[in-house]
């Protein structure tokens, strides 16, 4: 609908627009728009909220930001823009922001889940400089925890000693300046950045005089004085960064460790184990192309643990050209009184530069009866073919969280010698859709989630049937306790609709449902629970009347080899 050129007509139209691309899951086209519409009328702080959520579901978390911040400052009451702002800055590293915004705002359990590791790694590199004082990098990171918590004397404090005991760590001296700024002393900051421009890198010095406006400090200005780094007595035991990075590793402190492991191979770049080290700690911390690097190039180094090896055929078998992916669903249904296992095992090869992979794959959809009858009557297809489906396909990315695929195979029935059909041409074919907000299971955070999947599935093997799935899942997930449980309550709302008006593949049902990671249990395992509530659309075709209830057991587990 057309409103003339009036600012907000514009401002309108674009709106309708971009929510008009939002129901059509056209996000970059959507995220256009509302640009559109904001440009229109920067004041409004809903378009820009809106626009944040929608550069959020693409991926863009900073400058998703940036329209939040800029949606606070139109509104400075808006309570949701806070917290938005409060849990990106948490997600991008500014620790100290999110801090002070779930403090004001009086929301407790995100403070103390921010405030409480903070405290806790002050205390502990305390300790640490108790029992081993004169290491800088121990008053380096008290300090930046310290900052974090707004603890600003103590952080000035300990930037000073590191910087007084290692003066060639000029960057420091940038540190202390923001620190000092912070508290309102204007003397002591420019004294530390007319240090650091008279003594520092050239990179410090740079930032430094950048700092000061290009103002050239005068030769009677104030410059901090560094002592020499003093020895430590005889009775007073120097900790190595190795010897730091494996305290730090074993607390499960990754930043740390990951930190200290590299100033440890820059102090002896001979170092095996301090190479080997830090692959597990870039490991641990998710960057994998990393790890498998340093790895590397442990194992050709003499002295390295025997593990640097495997380690390193393991990642580059994740992030090689060939992969293996291999998931496994089974469980138990009260409906049909029977045991069911949906499973795959796939190899990829990865074509560099697009987004295709080609894949051959090993499917099995069977149940333990093992006749594809359950509850005294034959089972739909779509439960249990009791089959194995060998194949051969393309995956092809369509967009951040969509793909389409293609494969042709042979089944291969599992139901014994009286099948009358051993085995039967197999194509299948579709576009899958899968997205998820929140606190997701597996993840470090507790709070509210949504996640839904969308799939449209060709199927030879059912009359060349068309289906259409839809699940979603809505709930709330609490963090991982130290023990690894984790628990998720969420409900359910699934429905599936089919081309040619199959009883069993025209239903809508939902129910809550309950998923527990426990301890010991693998990275991509979770067990679950469901119990649901269904209607047969196609009622008069259904064998056991229009309405049914259902309890499912089981387990869900993936892995990426």
């Amino acid at each position: 609908m057309l409103m003339g050129d009036s600012p907000s007509g514009v401002t309108v139209s674009a709106a309708q627009l971009a929510y008009d691309h939002l129901r059509a899951g056209n996000l970059d086209e959507a995220v256009t728009a509302f640009r559109f519409a904001v440009d229109a009328a920067p004041g409004q702080a809903s378009l820009r909220k809106d626009l944040a959520y929608a550069l959020l579901r693409t991926g863009e978390r900073e400058e998703a930001l940036r329209q939040f911040q800029a949606a606070l400052k139109s509104d400075p009451q808006d309570r949701t823009a806070a917290l938005e702002c409060a849990y990106l800055y948490y997600e991008t590293g500014r620790v100290a922001e999110a801090r002070r915004i779930f403090q004001s705002l009086g929301e407790n359990e995100p403070f103390q889940a921010v405030d409480g590791p903070l405290r806790e790694g002050i205390a502990r590199w305390q300790e640490a400089l108790r029992r081993a004082p004169g290491q800088w990098s121990a008053h380096e990171e008290l300090a930046r925890l310290a900052e974090q918590r707004d603890e600003l004397a103590l952080a000035a404090a300990h930037y000073e000693a590191a910087w007084r005991l290692r003066p060639g760590k000029s960057e420091l001296l940038l540190d202390l300046a923001r620190v000092w700024q912070a508290q309102g002393d204007a003397g002591k900051r420019r004294a530390a950045l007319a240090t650091a421009w008279k003594h520092g890198s050239p990179r410090v010095a740079e930032s430094a005089r950048e700092i000061l406006g290009g103002e050239v400090p005068g030769v009677e200005e104030t410059v901090l004085a560094a002592a020499e780094p003093r020895a430590a007595p005889p009775d007073e035991p120097l900790v190595s960064a190795r010897e730091m990075g494996e305290r730090s590793l074993a607390g499960s402190y990754l930043v740390d460790a990951y930190r200290y492991f590299s100033q440890a191979h820059q102090d002896d770049p001979s170092d095996a184990v301090a190479v080997y080290k830090l692959g597990v700690a870039a490991n641990l911390l998710g960057k994998d192309r990393e790890a498998a690097g340093w790895f590397n190039r442990a194992r050709r180094m003499g002295g390295a643990p025997a593990e640097a090896g495997a380690a390193y055929r393991r990642l580059r078998a994740q992030t090689a050209a060939f992969g293996i992916t291999a998931w496994a669903v089974p469980y138990f249904s009260s409906r049909w009184k029977d045991a069911f296992l949906y499973g795959q095992v796939r190899g990829d090869w990865r074509l560099r530069r697009a987004p295709v992979t080609a894949y051959v794959s090993l499917r099995v959809v069977a149940d333990a009866k093992g006749s594809g009858k359950g509850q005294g009557m034959s089972l739909p297809g779509s439960l249990s073919e009791n089959s194995a489906i060998a194949g051969v396909g393309l995956n092809v990315r369509l967009h951040r969280t969509m793909f389409g695929w293609a494969e042709a195979g042979e089944s291969f029935s599992l139901a014994g010698r009286t099948s009358a059909a051993r085995t039967r041409p197999d194509y299948r074919g579709g576009v899958a859709w899968f997205r998820g907000w929140g606190a997701l299971l597996g993840g470090r955070r507790s709070g509210w989630f949504a996640e839904s999947n969308a799939d449209g599935v060709f199927a030879s093997r059912f009359g060349n049937d068309l289906l259409l799935y839809s699940q979603s899942r809505t709930g709330y997930t609490w963090r991982p306790g130290e023990t690894g449980f984790q628990a998720q309550a969420l409900l359910n709302w699934n429905a599936t609709l089919d081309r040619n008006g199959e009883w069993w593949g025209n239903l809508a049902e939902a129910g809550p449902g309950l998923r527990l990671r426990v301890p010991g249990m693998p990275a991509g395992m979770s067990l679950r629970a469901d119990f649901l509530q269904g209607l047969h659309l196609r009622q008069r075709s259904s064998p056991q009347g229009p309405k049914y209830s259902d309890l499912r057991l089981g387990v869900w587990y993936a892995f990426v080899y």
